[in-house]
């Protein structure tokens, strides 16, 4: 029965990908179970490891998700309010390095999954790769093409592989 599940969320991730209009696929996913707030726009996106269909998601209000994003919804994945995510942004909820198939490197590395939290208002770049259980700060920017395996304080410009704060964001009165 679990497999036949699954195999329904695969499908209705696919149908998803048909939808043309970004926030209709918010809708969508919102009635399939993903927790979707206002004016969210989504653009044509892969979501990944659908074991509980798309209940892990939460979009808040205001969020842009760009074209060929990737989100592994193994564990919970929250973007907070106005958080953009760039094209091709992948966020990664979990590793496992062949459990199900007994790669002995499972028993080094075993399994495990982390939770992802985007802040508010957060701009990720192009290409930008988040790890399992990072937590990225309100009004932080990470630049494009970087990896962030920790997690990025809030008013932050963090770039690199790994990411690294290069400098604090001096934010207007009242904003953050």
């Amino acid at each position: 029965m679990l497999k036949l599940k699954i195999g329904i969320f695969l499908l209705i991730e696919r149908l998803l990908r048909f939808c043309v209009h970004p926030y209709l696929r918010a809708r969508f996913l919102r009635f399939f179970g993903a927790t979707v707030g206002r004016n969210v726009r989504i653009y044509e996106i892969t979501l990944i490891n659908l074991n509980n269909g798309f209940r892990n998601l939460t979009i808040e209000d205001d969020v842009h998700i760009g074209t060929g994003c990737l989100i592994d919804l193994a564990g919970k994945v929250c973007l907070r309010r106005g958080a953009t995510l760039s094209p091709r942004v992948t966020i990664i909820t979990h590793s496992d390095p062949g459990s199900k198939h007994n790669s002995p490197i499972a028993k080094i590395y075993p399994p495990e999954v982390g939770d992802v939290e985007i802040g508010e208002y957060a701009w990720l770049g192009t290409g930008v790769t988040v790890l399992k259980g990072v937590k990225i700060g309100s009004c932080s920017v990470v630049g494009a093409g970087s990896v962030v395996n920790r997690d990025i304080s809030p008013n932050a410009v963090a770039v690199g592989m790994p990411a690294r704060v290069i400098r604090r964001l001096e934010l207007p009165e009242g904003v953050g």
